[in-house]
């Protein structure tokens, strides 16, 4: 019986390095856009706060060669598809007072670097482009998991959050209430949940 236990004890044991070894193997990561979204949060009228989703259209992942932590990170957003649950304010988001969807469907994030050692805790610093203006931003980024999908595929998870300033991408509707609050806070908070694929 002992020489079993560490018999299986060593199976598992090679089961984790295989695995690993297998995701280190994959430096590239193709987004898998039916897992992954941002979210942003803003004020109205200084008072609640609205939340709404913009699809991740596409993008990409790169590994740092045998580390859980990104080298580099790139995707595209689905502007036009921008959803508050509010047929109205959907309206107006995608409108020429604010996004200018007609014109500007889309948003894209670049990355221009990646800091930190520990995949459960870093920032990547990139170039995001909302509105057709492209400002510097940067993202506090964590590992959620690993692992395999229903058809064996190999999958990794993210999150990071930042903060931005409206303004700064052209988004200046400065309408406000009776009192002067903004009907629209200045500064947005953004989250993304980020899962990937591995692909050739």
């Amino acid at each position: 019986m002992p020489r079993i236990r560490v018999t299986t004890a060593a199976t598992a044991l090679a089961l984790v390095v295989a695995v690993g070894a297998a995701f280190a193997a994959d430096p590239s990561w193709k987004i898998d856009p039916a897992h992954s979204s941002a979210e942003f949060a803003i004020k109205h009228f200084a008072l609640s706060t609205v939340k709404g989703t913009i699809p991740v259209k596409d993008g990409r992942i790169t590994l740092a060669a045998g580390k859980d932590l990104p080298s580099s990170v790139s995707a595209t957003l689905d502007v036009s598809a921008i959803d508050t649950k509010n047929d109205d304010r959907n309206h107006d988001l995608r409108s020429d007072q604010w996004f200018d969807t007609d014109k500007f469907p889309t948003g894209t994030f670049t990355s221009t670097a990646i800091d930190g050692s520990d995949p459960a805790k870093f920032t990547i610093a990139g170039n995001l482009t909302l509105h057709g203006v492209t400002k510097p931003v940067t993202l506090a980024a964590a590992l959620e998991g690993k692992g395999l999908g229903g058809r064996g595929e190999k999958r990794i998870a993210y999150t990071a959050t930042t903060t931005i300033h409206r303004k700064d991408f052209g988004l200046s509707n400065l309408a406000t209430n009776a009192t002067g609050d903004l009907v629209v806070g200045e500064d947005a908070q953004i989250s993304l949940e980020v899962e990937a694929i591995a692909s050739p």
